[in-house]
């Protein structure tokens, strides 16, 4: 059952604003301020070796207190420490930072790597039944993961725009100049009202697994099955090559359920200035 668009609009932006739910956007600027500590207040020789044991021992369990899950390791080319933590504000919507301090440069980043709008944290409430955003955190929790997958797949592809599929449903958005993921909307294409050009997009993804709260935590099965899901797709054809519309720019759409809302507002103030 969906809920009235205007209701989900100003919730969002109401929870986004002020739920103690999710991370503070102060959090980012904490998490940078705890790192620059550590690192200025080692004193012995900045070997690899040596660097890579202050992340492991010190910098490492210093940001899991803080409720997060660091990786210390090697992730593709580089070695150092690589963690992902979410924001969020009634100004940007929820987003997840990718932040690394790699060894032996010690130098630290820190990007937005996915953004989900309020606009479709709004849509994601109102067509799942609920004013809450607690009801879809685990939601916008899994789009997070899964974008990490899809962003790669989008720049190797050349998408413009880029669908993130849940177990429930579809955000919907594109790549922006910075080849990062700006989610905009959010489907559930079986309880749409109206054919999609990413009713088969989303169709692909309709044997996800339901995941569970530890695995959605930590994200490593979430990731796993997408890669080698994303892997057996493409052995036949090219999503781009499936879907030609993604490799075209992002346009937003009337929503036919905002009109039918419309309708019924003011129906019911005809009928109570008629009486």
């Amino acid at each position: 059952m969906f809920v009235d668009p205007r209701v989900a609009h100003g919730r969002a932006r109401f929870d986004l604003s002020l739920s103690p739910r999710m991370v503070a956007q102060e959090r980012r600027a904490e998490i940078s301020e705890l790192v620059a500590q550590c690192i200025e207040r080692f004193a012995g020789p900045r070997t690899r070796r040596n660097l890579m044991r202050l992340l492991e021992r010190q910098v490492a369990p210093k940001l899991a207190r803080l409720g997060l899950d660091p990786y210390v390791g090697a992730l593709g080319r580089e070695h150092g420490l690589f963690v992902n933590f979410s924001t969020m504000s009634g100004e940007h919507g929820l987003r997840e930072f990718q932040l690394q301090l790699t060894v032996p440069d010690l130098v630290l980043r820190s990007f937005a790597s996915t953004v989900v709008r309020p606009h479709a944290v709004a849509r994601c409430m109102q067509r799942n039944g609920t004013t809450s955003l607690a009801e879809i955190e685990s939601q916008t929790s899994v789009a997070f993961v899964m974008a990490r997958v899809m962003r790669a797949l989008a720049l190797v592809e050349g998408w413009k725009q880029i669908g993130v599929p849940t177990r429930q449903g579809l955000f919907i958005g594109e790549m922006t100049a910075g080849d990062d993921v700006c989610l905009k909307t959010y489907i559930k294409p079986e309880a749409n009202g109206r054919g999609s050009r990413w009713d088969g997009f989303a169709a692909l993804f309709d044997a996800m697994p339901a995941w569970n709260a530890d695995q959605i935590r930590h994200g490593g099965e979430l990731l796993q099955w997408m890669v080698d899901h994303i892997v057996a797709l493409r052995e036949s054809a090219a999503l781009s090559d499936r879907f030609p519309f993604l490799l075209e720019p992002y346009r937003s759409v009337d929503d036919p359920l905002d009109a039918a809302w419309n309708a019924a507002r003011a129906s019911t103030v005809d009928r109570a200035l008629s009486r």
